[in-house]
């Protein structure tokens, strides 16, 4: 068994950059040296700071260096770890030998070798989940697979995010989000703990020398390790089924059509025609030396043809020049030769052909070839022994090449022999209708001429003990014993027993059946189920499966002809495992069924799509699959329906049985015993359950089919849940587990006694969380081009004021979703916009669109959409739009759907505009198109921009953003320290100080720069409102000042400029506090500014710093200009009185 690793597949050079990164600031490039003057080692850094510790462990730099421990590929050393506590980039690079610790783990038992396990365990706990694999595999040696799954477990273990909620933060309505997250919570811990027990088992496998034992031991953990994606990824009901439907043959065989050389009326057309002449008897003499026999022939022909062609077009030209009256005779005579030697060389060819297919007197050969010669038809009874011949061998070659295509492609992984049942060609009376007639005349609508026929005929085959020497035995390589037999029979009376030790697969048609499997799971593949809905079977056929788990497959979809004048006598099948009858429904209640087929050791069932069949099921676990209007009494046993017909009723029975549905179902009614658990693959992902209510005794799961408001919704009802007395209903039937398509596990919230009987909404809670959506991209105040993914998303808040998306023309289709931050009762105006012009022409007035963009406003509070590149006119040509108004109509660019806040959702339309009113105004248009909102059915989820949470050191850090789209909003806990962040655009991030660090050492010192940005941040696109900090584009989200509990932290922004500004969260207000005299051309400019600042109460501080500005007798310290004395001042000598002549700006 082989565990994968699909989250940590790529090397650590391929992995794409981590979105943030974080360094120390104030720290030495180097170590100081030692007194001696010796580099300090590993052993001094431990004595110094102490053991570095990682989680609840504690361990010293020399055991990392000799467990191999690496940093970003580089050996441990004093550089890389000369701090006193390793910050998360550290844990996410620290990377381990495989080979050295596998030698540990199975050296002599030891306390120190003892802590090996648990502390690599630790580590990846405390790495992100998204970090490179902390060892990486082993490709050769003994215990190779062993520390692979070593591996694979501490990989799943780190995917594991135990600090992080499994709950999503938005689920529908009818979630209870209490109950479920404790669920949940459990859930993980469980995984957790199922992880870790695989992994010590595994360890102590590997002590032993037992990896036998160790990949048992690792096969306890796998069912967490798979659960950590979709927990129950279904597969597809059924095995890989053969494709065979109604299959067109190919043509039987493709005539090459001689290519006459037409020529022009003119003579100088011969010298155009001559290069090609000569080029087609060169090629066609060297074809005819590398074929044989009849190919070899025509080539030769062809050749000796266009060298005559090629004479003639010379002989033509030559007349041409001695005058056009030899032209005439000598092109005559020589058209004459060619097109009688052509002839001659037909007729013999098509009684050759003839020949190849029956034997022919030396009458009926000169007959045959004087008929051809002179275009008469050829005698009746030879072309009726041709035509069957000649079909019976094409169609044997079409079987021959379809099989053989089959073997390379289709069947390529299931099936290695195909065998193809007997067939004959017979001559039949067939009607050829005309194109056009003359009743006047006498003429019928067709004629009747004697055509060739194909039939099936009855096939025998005894294959038990292996497959005969067959001309209709296909096969192209050695037999293997894990590929089937695939048995192409057709109609007729057949008796075939397959081969014992391989899979067999029956694929018949009408007709007398008796077929028998072998010890393989084997599949009867009925053809003509839909066709023998209009017959009355002769002969009941006999399907035995013998040993294995053997299908019977009812193959097709039943077309409801109730309206012709002959319609099917029957509604659909019915098939009964228990009795082992396979019989016809009548559509006449009067009449009664009748049997088609009996049935031996069938597990497997799938019925005719679109008819009314009726399945009863065996004591055993059966297997079965409702592709009708179906009722399916399954019976005892542990069985497992699918369920794909439009509407069915399913009785499960005792069991523990599991319900697989269809998301296009309509109406589904499942009654179970209750007795034991039952489990529901419900088909729909999460989103598309609107409701869960009981309906008197019976629970109703309604779900959506599709966006479409015209689409009737999926309604599954569960029966008799409850029982009723009176006017109270008790729980009756408890024992039910829901799963998602995209993994949520589920349970309704049942209450245990109800008194009334009206409908009843349930909650559900949560047991399992199934796959998480990717949180859309945060877009601020600030222009987004959207991505030209497959499919993107973006979130827009309420306190975004004016947020802009902007769509390019993309080669590849592409769509997107935006979770708009407010409710739909909140919209307000929907504007289309675009650029109209017009030309005339005649009566008809032709107009083009251009620069088509919408804008949407919002309420309370007041916001702002603008949408540009979504639609665009359609290309290609214009219509009539009336009125003699010529124009293209509209065309979806990039498709959108907008979801609310309050789970409403809208297609983003075409602009209602109107053709006349364009017609009459050109230029630049604005429109009320609230109509271009095209509201989906349903209820969906409203998703945020995720959150990630770093906690810093307790000593001064940078972080830098990367310039990338970022879909999750980062949560900076600080330490009491200072940081100094370099956001990328349009980020969103939270700051706060650890609760234990704020007690003892207050608030963080945040310092925001800016001035790397390619937006330009100036003074005027800073705000605080509501502890909202914005930046550009840029959202800082604060603590709440309200809360006297919470620390204010140090905010400072550094603009575009080089100047510092204070926030104040308390009071909402921004203040100037440092200076960059850099930003100005002269220091009166720079006294200018700050006196204005002065003016607006927009100063931190009346003394302000001074950056970048010295004296010019380069007296060092720190200068300072006091806007009330009108004064500059040295930090260090206050009393100094300083001119501003004796101050200049450091540019550099």
């Amino acid at each position: 068994m082989t565990l994968k690793n699909q989250s940590n597949d790529l090397s650590r050079a391929d992995r794409p950059p981590a979105p943030i990164k974080i360094s120390d600031l104030n720290i030495h490039p180097e170590p100081p040296l030692q007194p001696s003057g010796q580099k300090p080692g590993l052993a001094d850094l431990d004595t110094l700071f102490g053991p570095l510790r990682i989680g609840e462990f504690s361990v010293s730099r020399q055991t990392l260096q000799a467990l191999g421990g690496r940093i970003d590929g580089e050996t441990l050393s004093a550089t890389n770890t000369y701090f006193s506590e390793p910050d998360q980039a550290f844990i996410d690079a620290l990377e381990f030998d495989t080979a050295q610790i596998e030698q540990r783990m199975r050296s002599v038992p030891s306390p120190e070798n003892a802590q090996i396990p648990p502390l690599l365990y630790e580590i990846v706990t405390q790495r992100s989940p998204d970090a490179p694999p902390l060892m990486r595999e082993k490709s050769t040696g003994e215990f190779a697979e062993a520390m692979n799954k070593i591996n694979h477990l501490l990989n799943a273990t780190q995917r594991l995010d135990i600090r992080r909620d499994p709950l999503p933060e938005h689920l529908p309505d009818w979630v209870d989000k209490t109950k479920s997250r404790g669920m949940a919570s459990m859930g993980v811990g469980m995984q957790a703990y199922g992880l870790y027990s695989a992994y010590i088992g595994a360890i102590d496998a590997l002590k032993k020398g037992d990896t036998a034992e160790a990949l048992i031991n690792v096969g306890g953990g796998l069912s967490e390790i798979t659960s950590l994606g979709v927990e129950y990824a279904l597969s597809k009901t059924g095995e890989h089924m053969i494709r065979q439907g109604s299959m067109a043959f190919e043509q039987f065989g493709q005539t090459s059509m001689g290519k006459w050389l037409c020529r022009g009326a003119g003579l100088i057309a011969s010298v155009l025609t001559l290069p090609f002449d000569i080029y087609t008897a060169i090629k066609s003499f060297n074809d005819a030396a590398k074929a044989q026999g009849k190919e070899a022939q025509d080539l030769y022909v062809t050749g000796g043809l266009s060298v005559f062609s090629g004479v003639l077009s010379l002989a033509l030209g030559c007349a041409a020049l001695a005058g056009f009256q030899a032209a005439g005779p000598v092109g005559i005579a020589a058209a004459a030769i060619m097109i009688v030697g052509a002839k001659i060389y037909g007729a013999v060819r098509a009684v050759d052909d003839i020949d190849d297919y029956i034997e022919l007197t030396v009458n009926e050969r000169w007959r045959a070839g004087w008929f051809a010669f002179t275009g008469q038809a050829q005698d009746k009874p030879l072309m009726d022994r041709y035509l069957v011949a000649k079909t019976t061998a094409d169609y044997a070659k079409a079987l021959k090449t379809r099989s053989l295509g089959w073997l390379d492609n289709e069947f390529k992984e299931s099936i290695d022999v195909i065998v193809n049942g007997r067939f004959e060609v017979k001559m039949q009376p067939t009607r050829l209708y005309r194109f056009q007639w003359d009743e006047s005349r006498g003429e019928t609508p067709y004629v009747t001429e004697d055509r060739p026929a194909i039939s099936d005929t009855d096939d025998s085959y005894d294959a038990r003990d292996g497959l005969p020497t067959s001309d209709a035995i296909i096969a192209k390589t050695k037999t293997d014993p894990a590929k089937g037999v695939f048995w192409s029979l057709g109609a007729g009376n057949d008796t075939v027993q397959g081969v014992r030790n391989k899979t067999n697969f029956f694929s018949y048609g009408t007709g007398r059946k008796v077929l028998e499997g072998g010890e393989r799971d084997d599949s009867f593949l009925f053809q003509s189920a839909c066709e023998s809905l209009s017959l009355d079977p002769i002969k009941v056929s006999e399907l035995s499966g013998g040993d294995g788990i053997d299908l019977l497959w009812l193959q097709g979809t039943h077309r409801h002809l109730d309206h012709i004048p002959d319609p099917p006598r029957h509604l659909g099948y019915d098939i009964d495992l228990k009795k082992g009858t396979l019989m016809l429904r009548p559509a006449n209640p009067a009449r009664g069924p009748v049997l088609h087929s009996t049935l031996k050791s069938i597990e497997k069932v799938e019925t005719l799509a679109g008819a009314a069949n009726r399945v009863t099921g065996s004591n055993q676990a059966d297997i079965i699959s409702a592709n009708g209007d179906d009722h399916v009494d399954a019976g005892a046993g542990d069985d497992r329906i699918s369920v794909r017909g439009i509407h069915v009723s399913v009785v499960g029975g005792p069991g523990n049985d599991i319900y697989i549905l269809d998301p296009m179902c309509r109406t589904v009614s499942i009654t179970d015993d209750g007795a034991e658990t039952s489990t529901v693959y419900l088909g729909v992902t999460l989103e598309a359950i609107q409701r869960w209510y009981l309906r008197d005794d019976a629970l109703v799961v309604e779900s959506l089919r599709d966006d479409s408001p015209g689409t009737p919704r999926r309604e599954l009802v569960l029966e008799a849940v409850y029982r009723t007395v009176g006017r109270k209903r008790s729980l009756h039937n408890d024992k039910w587990v829901f799963i998602t398509q995209d993994g949520f596990h589920l349970q309704p919230i049942w209450p245990a006694n109800i008194v009334g009987t009206g409908e009843l909404t349930l909650s559900v809670t949560v047991l399992t969380v199934g796959m998480s959506r990717t949180s859309p991209a945060p877009v601020n105040d600030y222009p987004c081009r959207i991505s030209k993914n497959a499919h993107s998303s973006y979130f827009i808040s309420r306190q975004t004021r004016h947020s802009t998306l902007i769509a390019t023309q993309n080669d590849q289709a592409a769509s997107s979703t935006i979770y708009v931050e407010h409710d739909s009762t909140e919209i307000n105006e929907v504007r289309a916009i675009y650029t109209v012009s017009k030309t005339e022409t005649g009566a008809f007035t032709f107009l083009g669109y251009k620069d088509v963009h919408f804008t949407i406003t919002f309420n309370h509070p007041s916001g702002l959409l603008s949408l540009h590149g979504i639609m665009k006119e359609r290309p290609g040509k214009k219509t009539d739009r009336g009125g003699g108004i010529i124009a293209s109509g509209w065309e979806a660019n990039h498709p959108v759907i907008l979801v609310m806040r309050d789970g409403v959702s809208y297609h983003l339309d075409f602009p209602r505009n109107s053709y006349i009113d364009d017609a009459k105004k050109t230029g630049y248009t604005v429109i009320q198109s609230r109509a271009s909102l095209r509201e989906r059915a349903g209820r969906y989820t409203f998703l945020k921009p995720g959150i990630t949470k770093r906690t810093l050191k307790a000593t001064p850090q940078r972080v830098d953003f990367q310039a990338d789209e970022h879909n999750t909003s980062y949560w900076l806990e600080g330490r009491s320290a200072t940081y100094e962040l370099y956001p990328a655009r349009a980020v969103s991030m939270r700051l706060s100080t650890a609760q234990a660090d704020a007690i003892i050492s207050g608030s963080s010192t945040w310092l925001i720069h800016t001035r790397h940005l390619q937006e330009r941040i100036s003074p005027g696109d800073l705000s605080i409102k509501d502890d909202l900090l914005k930046i550009g584009s840029i959202h800082v989200h604060l603590p709440d000042s309200s809360n006297p509990e919470l620390p204010l932290e140090t905010i400072d922004v550094v603009v575009h400029s080089g100047n510092r500004y204070r926030i104040n969260s308390l009071f909402e207000m921004i203040g100037l506090c440092v200076v960059d005299a850099r930003g100005y051309p002269t220091i009166q400019a720079l006294i200018l500014d700050l006196r204005d600042h002065h003016h607006r109460a927009e100063l931190e501080v009346t003394d302000v710093p001074v950056l970048n500005i010295r004296l010019l007798d380069a007296t060092p310290g720190r200068i300072f200009y006091n806007v009330l004395s009108n004064s500059w001042r040295l930090e260090n000598t206050p009393s100094r009185p300083i001119p501003i002549e004796h101050l200049t700006i450091v540019k550099e």
